[in-house]
């Protein structure tokens, strides 16, 4: 048989391959046809996206230009009346398009949010002791994230502490008390610190974040924003010496540097802090090594380099 005559009507009947353009004719029984399919199906070729199969050896066809346009006289449209329909030959006025159309486009602000980050701003700074920032929480509305918390969650520890443990935010069980730290990840903190010889009463515990997102959501950079001025000025009232951060959000905020946790952890940085200046460190939040208990190793190389700080 050919390669390139069309195989004959008893072919056909036989089971003979169908014609495909630039390929040679090919015989084959139900068999090989059945197995074929299976085949292809296993592969996943279970769609047919064209109607022909396509020649992919075949050298592509030259593209068809399209006639140059002829000129034509600008047709004179009648100006639209109000409530009519143009029915000329030009397209169809849409009043609704022309209308949004004539509307100022207003360039978007987040003015509220700016807003309410100043008030954040001085009501934080009014504040002269720990006692007054509590209150002026419990009061301040202006943040999102009280509307869906169910406690405030203050910082605890004593107001001349030397050294602050900072958090991100708090998790559902310190919304439920209140207080940070709790359950799970407060008792490894407790371990942490009880390493390196620290005292889990005699440092200031405290977060980011005052209040807890719902489902432990990341806040958005508005409600971060909101929130800052209220940790600052627990530096700022505390004044300690040395600030451990506990995890990426807390490091960032601390340090305000972006990156990784693992690059930021582990080394002294000087940071000020509402007036105040001071050393921070960074590094994984004891959340993260229950769930990858396996870096508890880095953690413990950077406590050491903590401890080293602290007792020089």
């Amino acid at each position: 048989m050919s390669d390139t005559a069309p195989p004959s009507e008893d072919e056909t009947e036989k089971g003979a391959f169908a014609p495909v353009p630039g390929a040679a004719y090919l015989d084959a029984d139900t068999a090989s046809l059945a197995g074929l399919l299976e085949w292809y199906d296993a592969m996943g070729v279970d769609l047919a996206v064209e109607e022909e199969a396509i020649d992919r050896f075949a050298a592509p066809k030259a593209p068809v230009s399209a006639p140059a346009p002829q000129q034509q006289a600008p047709i004179q449209s009648a100006p639209a009346q109000s409530g009519g329909v143009s029915h000329g030959s030009g397209p169809i006025a849409n009043p609704l398009l022309e209308q949004q159309d004539a509307k100022p486009v207003a360039k978007q602000q987040n003015l509220a949010g700016k807003t309410e980050v100043e008030v954040a701003q001085k009501t934080a700074k009014a504040a002269e002791n720990l006692k007054d920032l509590r209150e002026a929480l419990l009061n301040f509305d202006a943040c999102p994230l009280k509307r869906h918390a169910d406690k405030l969650v203050f910082g605890e520890g004593p107001e001349d502490a030397r050294i602050m443990i900072v958090g991100g935010a708090p998790r559902k069980q310190d919304d439920m008390v209140g207080l940070p730290f709790q359950g799970a990840e407060g008792i490894l903190l407790q371990k942490i610190l009880e390493a390196i010889q620290l005292d889990y009463a005699n440092v200031y515990r405290t977060n980011i974040l005052p209040w807890r997102p719902a489902g432990d959501r990341r806040p958005s950079p508005i409600e971060h924003d909101i929130c800052m001025p209220f940790f600052q000025r627990q530096v700022g009232l505390i004044k300690p010496d040395f600030i451990l951060c506990l995890g990426e959000q807390a490091a960032h905020a601390v340090l305000n540097q972006k990156g990784s946790i693992l690059r930021l952890r582990g080394e002294a940085h000087k940071v000020e802090i509402d007036g105040h200046s001071t050393q921070a460190f960074a590094t994984l939040n004891p959340s993260h090594l229950l769930n990858k208990p396996a870096q508890k190793a880095l953690v413990w190389h950077d406590m050491l380099k903590f401890k080293r700080a602290i007792s020089a």
